[in-house]
């Protein structure tokens, strides 16, 4: 029974190692094949690998320089913003200059207006005024009343110069 049992058990090792034979066999067949389909496959990914490197190096010099033209575009910006500003507020202190001496001149204006009358005006209508009253009383010395002396605006416009 033992001999029996023992062959039984060399028996079943052997059929076991045939087994695992057999599955190691189809292993490595079944990677060979899939090794082949991954040459396949790779084949075309490695002549791409180099255009590719080309590709992500000119992607990054493009990168770089979009980069460098935004921050150059943001200083010119900024420049241009500080351009206008000096130039508004430049600007803005000319119109205040311009109103401030337009105002002065108006003022001015209105200064000499002022004297012109006092010193023009007021001695024009002196004068009017003691001619009319010459007058009246030439006529009211010689006897001579005017025609018109009754008509108030005959009086009126006589008076107005």
């Amino acid at each position: 029974m033992n001999d029996s049992l023992l062959t039984l058990f060399v028996a079943l090792t052997g059929l076991a190692v045939v087994v695992q034979a057999g599955l190691l066999i189809s292993l490595y067949v079944l990677a060979r094949r899939a090794e082949g389909q991954l040459e396949l496959t790779l084949g075309p990914l490695r002549e791409l690998t180099p255009s590719l490197k080309t590709v992500t190096e000119n992607m990054k010099t493009a990168s770089a320089d979009c980069v460098e033209i935004g921050r150059a575009a943001r200083e010119q910006f900024h420049r241009v913003e500080d351009m206008v500003g000096e130039t508004q507020k430049t600007l803005q202190d000319q119109l205040q200059k311009v109103d401030r001496v337009s105002r002065e001149v108006a003022d001015r204006m209105n200064e000499t207006v002022g004297v012109v009358q006092d010193s023009i005006i007021r001695p024009v209508r002196e004068v009017g005024a003691l001619a009319h009253g010459l007058s009246e009383g030439f006529a009211t010395l010689f006897g001579r009343r005017d025609r018109h002396a009754s008509d108030p605006s005959r009086h009126d416009e006589e008076l107005f110069i």
